[in-house]
């Protein structure tokens, strides 16, 4: 496991949802601070708002794809290469966790849930696959920064 896996399950663990758990690891190629990243992915986790839609770790590597893509991620001219990098991140997610729907993933109806997450307990985090899940996210990530050190041969 490596540094970044360790710290986004340590992230999870303490509290966090999924989104927060990954881009929170991430934030320092954001500009941002872990706390900052926190406040921009909160709404994500759960599914978006315990809505149960798109996984909060996936939605968050998406987030992370401009950053990936460099400053120019964000211009008009570049998201071709950020779309390109957003469709790469989804059939890597999808290869390894065989969706990106929240209630898929954890085997649930797709239907909203009470908006109050339940109580963080030994027993919410023995039977959830989540931390397998940001972990698979931070891998992800950690394969195409690693990508972008290695020139083409």
């Amino acid at each position: 496991m490596t540094d970044r896996e360790k710290q986004a399950t340590a992230y999870f663990e303490e509290g966090c949802n999924c989104a927060q758990a990954v881009l929170m690891t991430y934030a320092d190629l954001l500009g941002l601070t872990p706390e900052q990243a926190a406040m921009v992915s909160v709404g994500h986790g759960g599914g978006m708002g315990r809505l149960r839609l798109h996984c909060g770790a996936f939605s968050a590597a998406v987030m992370l794809a401009g950053a990936l893509e460099g400053p120019e991620g964000a211009e008009k001219e570049h998201r071709p290469e950020t779309y390109a990098r957003v469709q790469e991140i989804h059939r890597r997610f999808m290869e390894i966790n065989g969706t990106i729907s929240c209630a898929e993933l954890l085997g649930r109806a797709g239907v909203p849930e009470n908006p109050t997450p339940e109580e963080r307990t030994p027993e919410y985090y023995a039977k959830r696959p989540c931390a397998r899940i940001i972990r698979s996210a931070c891998q992800i990530i950690d394969d195409m920064l690693a990508e972008q050190e290695t020139p083409d041969a």
